[in-house]
């Protein structure tokens, strides 16, 4: 019996399955959102890489500014910088996000008081803005691609070196 024989007879299972997939693809993106932590490399850096010229050049800021943001007069968006094997530094992605996610990312950053519980549904919109707001591309590419097209995102977010091959490390800033 084939899988999609198997998930056609028992939906419950097919619709676990789908659940633990996006329950899975939400934290792993939460990981690599989060401010403290620098997801590839697990450092606790408080800095990221930007670049206004589309990876061409980088620079590093403060890693809780959500993308994209002004610098210098140029939208700045997130750059996901690596070590090939020979040793050149290359941007692998650029990642932004829409207006609405970033209102929302940025909403969130700000202090609370701790005695208000946040409004309802806050935690959700979070979560949609981290999935369904991110967008992504690779250096000279002109289309960018949301993170809900997992397909195609995650062939863009997939480490790959100048050179074609994937043994490259991250570079922290």
């Amino acid at each position: 019996m084939s899988l999609r024989e198997t998930l056609a007879e028992k939906p419950r299972r097919a619709a676990a399955i789908v659940g633990a997939l996006l329950i899975g693809a939400v934290a792993l993106i939460a990981f690599q959102l989060r401010g403290s932590s620098n997801s590839i490399t697990g450092s606790s850096s408080s800095q990221a890489f930007f670049s206004v010229d589309d990876g061409k050049t980088w620079f590093a800021d403060d890693a809780m500014k959500v993308p994209p943001f002004e610098k210098d007069g140029k939208q700045a968006v997130r750059a996901y910088v690596f070590r090939a094997g020979n040793g050149t530094k290359f941007v692998n992605h650029l990642e932004r996000f829409t207006p609405p996610a970033k209102q929302i990312m940025e909403e969130a950053q700000k202090p609370t008081d701790p005695k208000v519980p946040p409004p309802p549904g806050r935690s959700g919109q979070i979560q949609s803005a981290l999935i369904a707001g991110r967008e992504v591309k690779r250096p000279g590419e002109t289309k960018w691609i949301s993170s809900t097209n997992f397909k195609d995102a995650g062939a863009i977010t997939a480490i790959k070196g100048p050179d074609g091959r994937a043994d490259a490390v991250a570079v922290e800033p």
